[in-house]
């Protein structure tokens, strides 16, 4: 007997709505703490250090974690970083502005921001993601990925593609 994979799927779709409404109907009634934070907003200005969990090597004299800030009104996000080097040098820099894109469900947020230009090596293509969940009202973690293609330069060439990837947490500094 030969089963289509429709009616696999089906069974499949029928199955888990039935186990999901079973185990809402004994869901219990959120605390007054879970309501609170899904409610938090976040909007405001929050900061902290993301923690390198993956770096390239391409910049030996520069630490890969990251002092970040956001500014977050809405579905609009800005984005500072510090890039401190080995030697205590801090270099600061605005990231893509107005080129953030921002969504929210219930405690998850998402920032995606894609973009290019010309340097020295050619044209570049970027795209710097945040994935974030409040832990409380003020606090946030924040998972990070930057994928960089010189589409460019040769591919077998160190620096034509790379990515960097970091985790850490933020503060709410001030709500706007």
């Amino acid at each position: 007997m030969k089963i289509s994979l429709p009616i696999i799927f089906t069974a499949f779709v029928l199955f888990s709505a039935h186990t999901f409404a079973a185990e809402s109907a004994d869901a219990q009634i959120p605390s007054a703490e879970t309501a609170k934070l899904r409610a938090a907003s976040y909007d405001g200005t929050w900061s902290g250090t993301i923690k390198c969990l993956y770096d390239p090597g391409l910049w030996p004299e520069d630490e890969c974690d990251i002092g970040l800030t956001f500014e977050i009104q809405d579905d609009t996000l800005s984005v500072q970083q510090v890039v401190r080097s080995k030697t205590g040098e801090e270099t600061k820099s605005e990231i893509n502005p107005g080129k953030f894109q921002f969504g929210r469900l219930a405690t998850n947020a998402i920032a995606v921001s894609l973009g290019t230009g010309d340097d020295e090596d050619g044209t570049w293509v970027e795209t710097w993601s945040f994935a974030m969940t409040l832990t409380d009202p003020d606090h946030m973690t924040v998972h990070w990925t930057r994928i960089v293609n010189n589409i460019d330069m040769p591919k077998d060439q160190k620096g034509s593609k790379f990515s960097s990837v970091g985790m850490g947490e933020l503060v709410r500094k001030s709500p706007i």
